[in-house]
Parts: C-alpha cells; structure tokens; sequence
C-alpha cells in the first residue's frame, strides 16, 4: 500500500469558560484513518461534529493535542468560498501561479506562465480568455475551477477539499464534480473530501467515514456505507439528503431509543 496521509489518534479540544468556570469541549477525539494512491475518501457530518477541525489539523492550521499527522507529497487544497479565497487585487495568472512563486522549486517566467495555462486548460478555462481577468469578472463556478487549478499547479499527490461546491447552484456544482473526479482518474490523485453533502460524495469518493460527536462512527467503501449503514445517525444523514419525511421518522426513532 502507499499511503499518502496518514492520521493517527489525533484528539484536539477547546477551552471554554461556563459560569465562570473553564472546561473544555471535545472537538475531535482519537481519529484514525490513511488514504493511499489514488483513493478518495469523504469524511461527512453535520455542523459541529469536528470534521472542520479535523481539516485544519491536516492543513497543519492547528495543532492536535496528541497523534500525529504524516503525508508524504505535495498538497493541494481548495477551499470553500470561492467569493473569499482568492485575493480581489490579483489577476488570476497571478492567483493561480501563487503556489509556485512561494514554493522551494523556483521556476523563471516562462515556465510559470507555462504552468499557469497547463493548470486553467485542465479545470476547462481558456487561458486567453481568464489569465487576465479578476476575481470580480468571474461567476462563481469560474472562481472555483480557478481554486482549483491553483491547488493543482504544483502537481499534488493528494488533494484536499473543503465543501468545494457548497456555495454553488446545482448544475455548477455537478459540473465541477464531474471535472474533479476525472482529473483525479487520470492523475491517481488522492483525494479528501470533508463535506455534508452525501450526493456529491457519492460521485467522488471511493470510500466514506461518517463523523459524529468528534469521531468516526463508520466507515467503509462507498457501495457498502450507501447500500447498508450500520448506524441510527448515518440513516438520519442520507435520508436528511433525500428524504425528509424519512429524515424525521428516523430521528424520532432514535429518540426514542434514548429514553429507553
């Protein structure tokens, strides 16, 4: 196996005062997980289950309070605003190319203008067209594919993504999917999905791991997790995704099962 990321027992809490008091509240506790070559996993859960938290560790943003976190290659991320990430004083040539003018590789200009075009034609953006144009003269599906080519640029085995079409219309969002999974295809990219939309994962990923309370709950391939959860709380996500009438069946359910 070749393992591209790799976290072990990795646990981060917060401190919070209540009533004049400090305590601390749990935000991720004891997660485990590696995605190899080529595979692409979805951690899901709904707000405040800590995969946010989790993602930042990964970034290296914030330190957990024990485990560790090892990824050999480079990485690439792409975040979830597309209004916020990119710099509105900035053409996207220069955008794009940021990765390369503050990495440890240097590169002249033409080579870095070369890569610039390389990375815009494969998120389909004409770079006659977008090299010069600003973040304000772009759609929102345009401000993504050019996170995207910049998480791309400098040739990452892993990809990160943090709700990467959250903000995005429906067929924007499956546009962009679409182009997602098949430059990950063909370059065997890893990929980390950490979202809550259960149908975008769907088409992405190769494996799921469903976050609750700051842990993992389940995890498995795709098919297994879809077809037959194990868990109250993970029929209670895809039915929230689907079915609302089942979502609240579901839920009063587990309910119930508490005040037994």
């Amino acid at each position: 196996m070749n393992e591209i990321l790799t976290v072990k027992e990795v646990s981060k809490r917060f401190p919070v005062v209540r009533d004049g008091k400090r305590e601390y509240i749990q935000a991720v506790e004891r997660v485990c997980f590696s995605v190899d070559q080529a595979e692409r996993i979805g951690i899901i859960g709904a707000s405040g289950c800590g995969k946010t938290t989790l993602l930042k560790m990964i970034l290296g943003l914030q330190n957990p309070d024990q485990g560790s976190i090892e990824y050999s290659g480079k990485l690439g991320f792409v975040a979830q605003d597309p209004y916020s990430s990119l710099c509105p004083r900035f053409q996207v040539k220069k955008i794009v190319a940021e990765p390369l003018l503050y990495g440890r590789e240097k590169f002249n200009k033409q080579q870095i203008q070369e890569k610039v075009r390389s990375a815009l034609e494969q998120v389909k953006l004409n770079p006659e067209i977008f090299m010069e144009r600003y973040p304000y003269q772009l759609s929102g599906g345009e401000r993504q594919r050019v996170s995207l080519a910049r998480a791309l640029i400098r040739e990452p085995q892993i990809l990160i993504l943090d709700e990467p079409t959250s903000m995005l219309d429906y067929e924007v969002k499956s546009s962009i999917g679409e182009q997602i999974l098949s430059i990950a295809q063909a370059q065997k990219l890893a990929v980390v999905l950490v979202t809550h939309d259960i149908e975008f994962a769907k088409i992405l990923c190769t494996h799921l791991y469903i976050m609750n309370e700051g842990h993992f709950i389940e995890h498995g391939e795709k098919e297994a997790i879809c077809q037959n959860p194990q868990e109250d709380f993970t029929r209670m996500l895809f039915a929230a995704s689907l079915d609302l009438e089942k979502f609240w069946e579901i839920k009063e359910s587990i309910e119930q099962k508490d005040e037994r």
